[in-house]
């Protein structure tokens, strides 16, 4: 561990913190310096020696202290950012091209870099190493999420080993593997959203649960609910059945494998007081399995759609609640509406919660 030679006073460690006080409002801690610890004494590293006034203030506080020059630990230091690892390293023309956002997954960070920055990737992959110590692997997504599984493709660009991780949230874990199942930390807030809103003895469905975040938070959080997750990514049901397991939520989440239209107008047909779906991509095509899902009575169907321009918002959303009319429905209102995240330029991920009755 590299070392520092600087001044330092020694005192009991039983005065350590009241020393540290006297010391922070005159700002002579020398920082980056690591504290000494010797039995019943503490070394603290000083800027310059204590004035006589400042040596009576500490004597006259039944405080005894020794100054010597002492070599000091020098704490370890980190970039806080990419940006911050890569300001001398990549040509400066290419820094407004660094990633100032990305995902973490349990121990695998993924990252989405553009065209330019393809000769550095591993570059990059070393900076959101030393960034962040306790990654094992970081990813470059190579291309969009697409088709029925969701899923994009990805190239190692730093760390070994396998791409199954485990991540954790809201106090439940997750096996997934990113590369074959669709998983995304940045609905963390949502899926904590929306099973708040989840009343006890109720039945959900979740119509593209993937791993399972928003149908495994609910069934630890919300007594007497049962919630039946559907996913046609056979890795995501395999993971999701592992999920309900490790979550210990059998009996409350049920893995279901199929198409979601097809599952939610045969086993779920009329029996779910609320549906989330949130594929912001293709939710919309599915307003017919929701309403088929519900109770005949009615239910909240928690809906994630994409907009241009939040100004279209009202528009997109009086089209949904007519779609909703046409199935039967009397009562349809807009409850809620939250924006998520900015996804591109005047593009956004909504999440639209939709009350309907008879």
């Amino acid at each position: 561990m590299p070392q520092k030679r600087s001044r330092g006073l020694k005192v009991a460690r039983t005065d350590c913190e009241a020393v540290l006080n006297f010391l922070r409002e005159r700002d002579l801690i020398v920082r980056g310096l690591r504290i000494l610890r010797f039995g019943c004494s503490s070394v603290v590293p000083v800027a310059r020696q204590l004035s006589t006034d400042e040596a009576a203030g500490l004597t006259s506080d039944g405080i005894t202290f020794e100054e010597a020059e002492v070599d000091f630990p020098a704490l370890e230091t980190r970039p806080r950012s990419l940006l911050e690892y890569l300001g001398d390293k990549l040509p400066s023309d290419l820094l407004a091209s660094v990633p100032r956002s990305y995902d973490i997954i349990g121990d695998i960070a993924i990252v989405e870099l553009p065209h330019e920055l393809g000769n550095y990737r591993a570059l990059v992959g070393e900076a959101a190493m030393n960034v962040h110590r306790r990654l094992r692997l970081v990813l470059n997504k190579t291309s969009a999420i697409t088709g029925k599984f969701r899923v994009g493709k990805y190239e190692i660009i730093a760390g070994q080993g396998p791409t199954e991780t485990l991540h954790r949230e809201h106090g439940c874990i997750y096996k997934l593997d990113p590369t074959k199942v669709f998983f995304t930390p940045r609905l963390s807030t949502e899926r904590a959203r929306v099973a708040s809103q989840v009343n006890g003895g109720e039945a959900v469905g979740d119509l593209f649960a993937g791993v399972g975040p928003f149908s495994i938070l609910i069934a630890r959080t919300v007594p007497g609910v049962k919630v039946y997750s559907i996913d046609i990514n056979p890795f995501a049901f395999r993971y999701l059945e592992e999920n309900i397991r490790l979550n210990g939520v059998e009996g409350k989440a049920f893995a279901i494998l199929g198409d979601a239209a097809e599952v939610a107008e045969s086993e779920l047909k009329g029996i779910c007081n609320r549906v989330i779906m949130n594929m912001p991509a293709g939710s919309e095509l599915f307003l017919k399995a929701a309403s088929s899902a519900l109770l005949p009575e009615g239910g909240i169907v928690h809906l994630h759609v994409f907009v241009d321009g939040l100004e279209s918002l009202k528009g997109r959303t009086a089209m949904i609640e007519e779609r909703m009319r046409m199935f039967g429905w009397k009562g349809v209102s807009t409850s809620q509406t939250r924006l998520i995240r900015e996804v591109g330029v005047r593009s956004y991920h909504v999440a639209i919660d939709i009350s309907l009755n008879k």
